[in-house]
């Protein structure tokens, strides 16, 4: 019988169920230190420099990525993987500060188009400068080409659509 299988089938209580091998603990803990890192070190970089938080800056490179340059709050919701009371608040926070627009939908007269603004794009574009050179720094800069190519393949496979996909989560298929 495995060492794993034995910790399957403890009794005690204080055993762990299924533990991770030594690889799928290598890998998953990579990926969380490096996710934490990388993401809140561009946080707090981009809030410095550019008053654009990350959460803030998620949803203005989703708009300016997404067709026409809107999305209802829905969609917008749905891509940022926020609850509707979440995406309503940031929405309004960056409405007010001049970046996005809500547009009535003409189609149903009830749901609302977001849009950046000229003023919006704008920060947006002075913040990927910092964004960019931040990951590039904690991320890229001890990768050379190939690995690059590799880790973009491991993701895809990992979870199909990760990379290939233009807009995540990608559409649901009936």
């Amino acid at each position: 019988m495995s060492n794993r299988s034995a910790r399957r089938r403890s009794r005690d209580p204080h055993a762990e169920p299924d533990p991770f091998d030594a690889h799928e603990f290598a890998a998953w803990r990579g990926l969380l230190r490096v996710h934490t890192t990388v993401t809140r070190e561009l946080d707090r970089r981009m809030s410095e420099r550019h008053d654009l938080p990350l959460d803030a800056y998620g949803v203005l490179i989703t708009l300016v990525t997404a067709p026409d340059g809107r999305l209802t709050l829905k969609e917008l919701g749905a891509r940022r993987n926020l609850t509707a009371s979440g995406i309503t608040r940031s929405v309004d926070r960056l409405a007010r500060a001049g970046l996005v627009e809500r547009r009535r939908n003409p189609a149903d007269g009830r749901s609302a188009f977001v849009t950046l603004t000229r003023s919006g794009l704008r920060r947006l574009r002075e913040a990927q400068v910092t964004h960019h050179a931040t990951v590039r720094e904690l991320l890229f800069a001890n990768l050379a080409a190939a690995d690059l190519a590799r880790l973009g393949e491991l993701w895809e496979k990992a979870l199909p659509g990760a990379v290939s996909s233009a807009a995540w989560p990608p559409p649901a298929r009936d």
